[in-house]
């Protein structure tokens, strides 16, 4: 049975990777894709998701954990199955003694510290700690950033082999500091995979602290029974978590990642998981050698306790929705993507992963690099530098699974001011040069820039609605005034609702049978 359990496990831990590496790929996230549901199922976005009413993801996968342990670990995180990946090719590399795993403690205080600092820094507003430590996001990023870019270059390699073929592909801006946190990230995962197995889960990831003590609570534990083990230790070589004592017939369910791998190797049944409620995994057997020193289960599950109320309690802080304990002084440049609602919203509940960055068929969302503040480094923020929004889209809105985005239908996105537009006369070509101008009203799509007379010159000069601008960024694009644009589109702290703009009625033209 567990045979068969663990080679569906594998089937769907690689599908759920395949479908979220997708998201984040250009021939695949142009538009909401199937893909990109799939994101919704990652335990950080789904916690998002409470906070704005959306309880069904979040729910599901703490009933998965509350059933079964860390499922998810092993199952449904893409960083997961990637170390999974990495286990596998690197003991291809090694001696037979070198792909043996061993029992190792562990290490509580750090991973719990970790995940201590990243939960007060997420009840006081700041989401940036818990993005660069969240195993989706890092993920996200990982795609985007380094996957992503490494198939665009392979893609323009094929353009610029058959022209006529493959079309070129524009390159998004390239943000230093976000590439080079992925590609590390990735490297450290790949080096600790490689040498210890799930270590990374286990101290640094606090999802993975924070489901190991939700899993201290679960009905069904891995459990060792004492009578049927050789200790033959083949359990013990294959653990990845490395969590499998056989001095004391234990294993840590915190730290373990529910992949089945123990139960297939073991050839007397001797691990299995069992229904656990009120008996607890590490319960003495008659067999264990009376100087060994276990934890007694009722101080376990009092300090699991402890730290599901303190997380409870997070919940309910977070929910009351306070404002951030400190904030950048710095003054706000950065634009969110429409659906942000606002800046503090959007801070608060982005973990930058990169999805709406990766969907942008414009490339104009980009990593921010301090256009929020300091607080809001590697967030999404726009840029008009190369692109503008486009008045018939709202991808960003409808594949972000955090919810600091909120899905916006393509009607409301049009009337989402989510800048403001300001015109600078001294800069304009028309005043500067004398001479006609006009591309501003041409690319503005609710048309609240017009072209007015100027004077007694003849030209004409745009005159701005504000009440009609929603911060697209048409216009401060096309503009052509060098070195600094006559038209700049200001962040609006809180995104606005913009005036329906009129629609212009077409006279009936009777034309005669000769068309004229």
């Amino acid at each position: 049975m567990y045979k068969n359990l663990r080679k569906a496990r594998i089937v769907i831990s690689l599908f759920i990777f395949l479908a979220i590496t997708a998201s984040f790929l250009f021939f695949v996230n142009r538009e909401t894709s199937f893909f990109s549901w799939f994101l919704n199922l990652q335990f950080v976005p789904s916690l998002m998701g409470v906070f704005s009413g959306s309880l069904l993801f979040f729910g599901f996968l703490l009933l998965v954990t509350l059933l079964f342990g860390r499922v998810y670990c092993s199952t449904l995180c893409p960083l997961g199955t990637f170390q999974d990946m990495v286990i596998r090719i690197a003991a291809l590399f090694k001696t037979k003694k070198g792909r043996r795993f061993s029992y190792k403690k562990p290490v509580s205080f750090f991973r719990y510290v970790v995940l201590s600092v990243t939960g007060l820094f997420f009840i006081a507003g700041f989401s940036l700690p818990l993005a660069y430590l969240d195993p989706y996001s890092n993920w996200g990023r990982i795609s985007h950033e380094v996957i992503n870019r490494s198939e665009q270059i392979i893609h323009n390699g094929f353009a610029y082999l058959f022209p006529e073929s493959v079309f070129v592909r524009s390159y998004a801006e390239f943000t230093a500091v976000s590439f080079f946190f992925a590609l590390f990230v990735l490297l450290l995962v790949i080096l600790i995979s490689s040498f210890r197995g799930r270590l990374y889960c286990n101290t640094i990831c606090p999802v993975g602290a924070l489901l190991g003590l939700v899993s201290r609570f679960s009905l069904f534990k891995p459990s060792m029974n004492s009578s049927k083990c050789t200790k033959c230790r083949l359990c013990v070589l294959k653990c990845k978590s490395q969590c499998i004592d056989l001095d004391s017939f234990t294993i840590d369910e915190s730290r373990c990642v529910a992949c089945l791998d123990c139960m297939t190797v073991c050839k007397n049944g001797g691990i299995s998981y069992v229904f656990s409620y009120g008996k607890g995994s590490d319960k003495k057997d008659e067999t264990t050698t009376q100087e060994t020193k276990i934890t007694p289960v009722s101080e376990k599950r009092r300090q699991a306790l402890i730290a599901m109320g303190a997380f409870g309690g997070a919940l309910v802080v977070k929910a009351l929705n306070f404002r951030p304990a400190f904030s950048s002084t710095t003054k706000i440049k950065g634009i969110a993507p429409p659906g942000a609602v606002s800046i503090d919203h959007f801070k608060k509940n982005c973990t930058a992963c990169y999805a709406c960055i990766s969907a942008c068929p414009n490339n104009i969302i980009k990593p921010s690099k301090g256009e929020y503040g300091l607080e809001g480094i590697m967030l999404p923020v726009l840029d008009f530098d190369n692109h503008f929004c486009s008045y018939e889209c709202s991808v960003c809105s409808s594949v972000c699974p955090n919810n600091a985005l909120i899905p916006l239908t393509l009607e409301e996105k049009r009337l989402t001011q989510i800048g403001q537009a300001r015109f600078f006369l001294e800069r304009c070509i028309v005043h500067t040069d004398g001479t006609d101008c006009g591309a501003c009203d041409e690319h503005c799509p609710t048309k609240a820039i017009s072209m007015v007379p100027y004077g007694e010159t003849g030209l004409y000069i745009p005159s701005l609605n504000e009440k009609l601008c929603i911060g697209c960024g048409g216009c401060e694009y096309i503009c052509p005034a060098s070195p600094d644009k006559a038209m700049i589109v200001d962040a609006l702290a809180i995104h606005g609702k913009a005036q329906k703009p009129a629609e212009e009625k077409q006279e009936e033209i009777i034309v005669d049978e000769f068309g004229f």
